[in-house]
């Protein structure tokens, strides 16, 4: 019941984060990532994996209304949030099934997106999400992975909380920092995602964002 109980109010912190003066913070270089795929690509198809209450969807079509967007996870709940957050006629949100393959034609995506996805699941589901995501992105496509970073320390959070535009959430970021820095630290540490790239010998490129609080990394397929 303990457990529970922490996971409901985590779910309840992660909701209230959504409309804080940060969270957009954290999620804009995934946006920015996208849209200098756009210009090179019409009607851009891009799916977002574990899409929560769909905040990045909402900032993406906001950004670019010609992009066709589906939102992905497997949270019931979130979904049904994402469809009353967000309705847009280029904008759908699905559920999908626990560790089973996505319901998606080969070669259907221009860009496929995770934000603070891969780093909570074990290596088995990692290893599922990414072949299907490799799976349904087309030649010349990006993964896109955002990661909570764990670089640094706590008590910094503490003076970086006032810098974002004043919202009644933005306590949110302090949790956000507690509970993601151990995870964060040890997927930084693993280079899971950059040995995935080399063992499939795909392009791989890395760089800390949003203040060194979080990780972007990309994945490139090759037209072969």
């Amino acid at each position: 019941m303990l457990l529970i109980s922490i996971l409901l109010s985590m779910q309840s912190v992660f909701m209230k984060a959504q409309d804080s003066g940060w969270y957009p913070e954290f999620l804009e270089p995934v946006v920015e990532q996208v849209a200098q795929a756009a210009p090179a690509q019409q009607h851009l198809q891009v799916l977002d994996i574990g899409t929560g209450p769909g905040k990045l969807p909402e900032m993406l079509i906001r950004k670019d209304t010609s992009l066709h967007i589906t939102g992905i996870d497997i949270d019931t709940g979130m979904i049904d949030a994402a469809r009353q957050r967000l309705q847009h006629k280029n904008v759908r949100f699905e559920y999908e099934k626990i560790n089973a393959p996505l319901d998606f034609a080969d070669q259907q995506y221009d860009v496929v997106t995770f934000c603070s996805v891969l780093f909570l699941v074990d290596d088995s589901v990692k290893n599922l999400l990414m072949n299907e995501a490799l799976r349904v992105l087309k030649p010349n496509g990006k993964i896109i992975v955002l990661t909570p970073s764990g670089e640094r320390s706590f008590l910094s959070a503490f003076a970086e909380v006032w810098r974002f535009p004043f919202t009644a959430y933005n306590w949110t970021f302090l949790i956000w920092r507690a509970f993601t820095s151990h995870r964060g630290s040890g997927w930084q540490k693993t280079k899971w995602l950059e040995n995935y790239a080399k063992q499939k010998k795909l392009n791989y490129q890395t760089s800390l964002v949003f203040n060194q609080n979080s990780s972007l990394e990309i994945i490139t397929k090759s037209s072969n």
